[in-house]
């Protein structure tokens, strides 16, 4: 139960550990109570549901490392799925916790696709550095996806979350940007002509742009119009 809770985390509530220790009611109270006694953990009530905390942060590491890598992940898997039924009103609340347990199972697609929601979600609160960490470890996994339409498609929106988060750490004409909306426009071209390819060659314009490259960048500008007026779309004009 110990080694369950370090996988949860420093805090765990107890209808978490409910879903999570696969343990009998009855059972279950006994061993709180034990390891409360033993001081590994201590009880908080709460508003929603009552807390059991690590009382140090090294029990928690050495009880974490103790656990066998499949069991880890497995435990992670089921941490995971647990916050999904506990909180599937209120997801966007937990978007970290989802990341954290799902990347460290083998449920690669729900990893890639929470670490991404929670890229996003940094993006919008302008936490850039925990937005690139996120996104770009989203990314780095994708390669464990099978192959094919649905994994570009899930890199070509990571990317293009990715180029802005960069921009605004390290400027438009950075060489990471340029990267980011390069792979964009690469990942457009193996999908033919999807709807993101527009946003995709702003991002590539405004590299261009910034870096005082004016010809390529009022050749791109160029592309950009004629494709709006041939849409006749009235947001991208």
């Amino acid at each position: 139960l110990l080694q369950t809770l370090a996988v949860i985390g420093r805090e765990s509530r107890l209808g978490l550990i409910r879903q999570v220790a696969s343990t009998a009611e009855v059972r279950l109270e006994r061993m709180l109570a034990e390891l409360r006694a033993a001081e590994f953990i201590y009880e908080q009530p709460a508003l929603a549901d009552t807390e059991y905390i690590f009382k140090h942060a090294l029990t928690q590491e050495v009880a974490y490392n103790s656990l066998l890598i499949e069991r880890r992940k497995q435990l992670h898997e089921r941490a995971g799925r647990a916050f999904e039924s506990m909180f599937a009103e209120q997801l966007d609340d937990h978007l970290g916790e989802l990341a954290h347990h799902y990347s460290n199972s083998d449920n690669v697609a729900k990893a890639v696709e929470y670490l991404g929601r929670a890229g996003k979600q940094a993006l919008r609160r302008s936490a850039h550095t925990a937005a690139i960490g996120n996104l770009t470890k989203a990314i780095d996994m994708l390669p464990r996806l099978p192959d094919g339409p649905e994994r570009i498609q899930r890199e070509l929106q990571l990317q293009l979350v990715l180029g802005p988060a960069l921009s605004a750490i390290k400027g438009w004409s950075a060489p990471e940007v340029e990267r980011a909306y390069f792979r964009a426009r690469e990942l457009c071209k193996r999908l033919g002509d999807p709807p993101e390819l527009f946003h995709t060659l702003v991002g590539v314009w405004l590299v261009y742009y910034i870096r005082g490259e004016s010809r390529t960048a009022y050749e791109l500008a160029e592309q950009l119009m004629n494709r709006a007026q041939s849409r006749n779309d009235s947001t991208h004009l």
